[in-house]
């Protein structure tokens, strides 16, 4: 639809909006409009699209927006619908081992931590 094509409010008959307004006026309109906003239903596959509570079944029957969500069936699909469970993840062999490599370096137990060290028996207070 051309965005400079004029279309009829839903709410107000009276008024003809631009398509690519459509959007913005229906916000504002239904806003204005509350006994007819709760008479209206949205369609689920364009919100452009304002119809009676009563009739929205059959208007998302033959929405024409209703077409670029249902995908025809595929009749390969149905030969690889045979289910299989799905494997379970396998990691990559690990090519390290922490433990030779300790062994390589030898470590020396290292010296305790000492927070103060002081030249006499006892620590230095701290102020």
């Amino acid at each position: 639809m051309e965005p400079e094509a004029l279309v009829q409010c839903p709410y107000d008959r009276s008024h003809q909006v631009r398509v690519s307004r459509l959007p913005y006026h229906l916000v504002r309109c239904q806003q204005n409009n509350p006994q007819a906003s709760r008479s209206l239903a949205t369609c689920p596959f364009n919100a452009r699209h304002r119809v009676p509570r009563g009739h929205l079944r059959s208007h998302v029957t033959s929405c024409p927006d209703k077409l670029l969500l249902e995908l025809p069936p595929d009749p390969e699909d149905a030969a690889r619908t045979a289910w299989e469970p799905p494997r379970a993840w396998q990691p990559p062999p690990c090519r390290e081992d922490w433990d030779a490599e300790l062994s390589e370096l030898q470590l020396e137990e290292p010296p305790p931590f000492i927070l103060h060290v002081t030249n006499g028996d006892l620590p230095a207070p701290c102020y």
